[in-house]
């Protein structure tokens, strides 16, 4: 599910997402308790903890939607921390590079680059055809692939570990013309995903994940599209997507003595259907959709809570949750936003949220279905350098913090187009 992600138009008729589904990065703050008395080692272990948060990044694995021929140069950096609980801070940042033409007539290239992290794609229309294009992409990292497990608002320390992957993938995207103003698109992917895991400070009776290889085929359609950015005012998009994935020389990992269920091959199918409509200085948003999952884990599993937005499937906004607080199995979702444009100078805006979740989580917890609700306010404006910036606050209503109910989340977000 994704809220607020968009799409632009181009000159072919091709709609790129501003970050849907591919090379998204997070960086996440680790506390250690305070002592009465601070040992040498003690320190130490904070200073480490400490220097992981300047550049702790993930990014998730699918592929992008569509080719996108823009020329771009974007900055996006966001961050969220809980008012009540135990959350890490989490902060997503990347400077989106896009030039068409580039290195060549009839390609385009895109570069991701987020500190540890960075990723590249380049696509070739076909001179028969310029409405097909082939490419390859690859990208490498580390803590791409870290778990930060959750159970009743409570961090499982113990549980969590790091990820780093290297990947690499071919893909074929058609642009399908129709009767329609609306963009028709279609894409295939295959990818190989490499994933190591290693431990944390804090990691201490849990088998980690083996080192693996994973396969994925994906297919994607997506009819339409919605602006990207944080001040994106218009759109409207149908997506569907399909992925079968293996994994080579996986076994089970969790709990020693309990271990999860380990399974090689997973299948995942999501859909949504999103529309942002502008009514002179007010902007209307809605979205629903959801996702189904066969044999999903930790590892594999929908991300779902937070305010951070446009960072699907990184983690899906919940506001007033942690930050991918939970890893599910199957879900369904709405998110609605109303904007209005308060002045004119620095292009203040009011925004209200409200979003709801039902959704059944992997093991090891339980596999009922639970329903959230959250709501949110926040503030947008343009401040100095030509940089775009948003201010929210999220209520988790069913969110259990310190045994009791109710989280506060607090989110920061600035954009800046060169």
């Amino acid at each position: 599910m994704v809220l607020g992600d968009g799409r632009e138009c181009d000159s072919r008729l091709q709609w790129k997402s501003s970050f849907h589904s591919k090379n998204l990065v997070a960086a996440k703050l680790f506390r250690g308790g305070l002592e009465s008395v601070v040992t040498r080692e003690f320190h130490q272990a904070i200073m480490k903890k400490i220097a992981f948060a300047i550049l702790v990044l993930s990014l998730a694995h699918a592929a992008w939607a569509q080719v996108d021929i823009e020329h771009r140069r974007t900055l996006t950096v966001q961050t969220g921390f809980p008012l009540k609980g135990e959350q890490q801070p989490s902060a997503f940042g990347y400077f989106w590079f896009n030039e068409n033409n580039c290195p060549w007539t009839n390609t385009a290239l895109r570069v991701i680059f987020a500190g540890v992290f960075a990723d590249t794609e380049l696509s070739w229309f076909l001179p028969a055809n310029t409405n097909v294009a082939v490419g390859a992409g690859a990208g490498a990292g580390a803590y791409i692939d870290s778990v930060m497990p959750y159970r009743q608002g409570e961090l499982q320390t113990h549980e969590q570990f790091y990820g780093d992957v290297a990947t690499g993938r071919v893909f074929v995207n058609e642009t399908i013309p129709n009767p329609t103003p609306l963009p028709l698109n279609v894409r295939v992917t295959y990818s190989v995903t490499g994933s190591f895991y290693r431990k944390t400070g804090t990691t201490s009776g849990f088998t980690l994940p083996d080192d693996f290889l994973t396969q994925s085929l994906t297919a994607e359609l997506r009819f339409g599209g919605i602006e990207p950015g944080l001040t994106a005012r218009r759109g409207a998009e149908l997506y569907v997507a399909a992925d079968a994935n293996h994994r080579s020389g996986f076994e089970a990992f969790g709990p020693d003595g309990n271990l999860l269920p380990g399974h090689s091959t997973y299948q995942r199918v999501y859909g949504s259907l999103a529309g942002k409509i502008p009514v002179e200085r007010t902007t209307f948003y809605a979205r629903v959709g959801g996702g189904w999952g066969a044999n999903l884990d930790e590892l594999s599993a929908y991300k779902i809570g937070g305010n951070l937005i446009n960072v699907e499937p990184f983690t899906t906004t919940l506001h007033g949750y942690y930050a991918r607080e939970f890893f599910v199995d199957d879900f369904g979702m709405a998110n609605l936003a109303v904007s209005q444009q308060l002045t004119d100078a620095h292009k203040v805006s009011a925004h209200l949220y409200g979003d709801w979740a039902v959704l059944k989580q992997v093991p090891p917890s339980s596999d009922e279905w639970h329903n959230y609700f959250g709501v949110g306010i926040g503030l947008s404006f343009r401040a100095f350098w030509e940089t775009n910036w948003l201010l929210t606050y999220g209520y988790g209503i069913n969110a259990v913090r310190n045994g009791d109910n109710g989280g506060h989340e607090v989110g920061v977000a600035m954009e800046k187009q060169f």
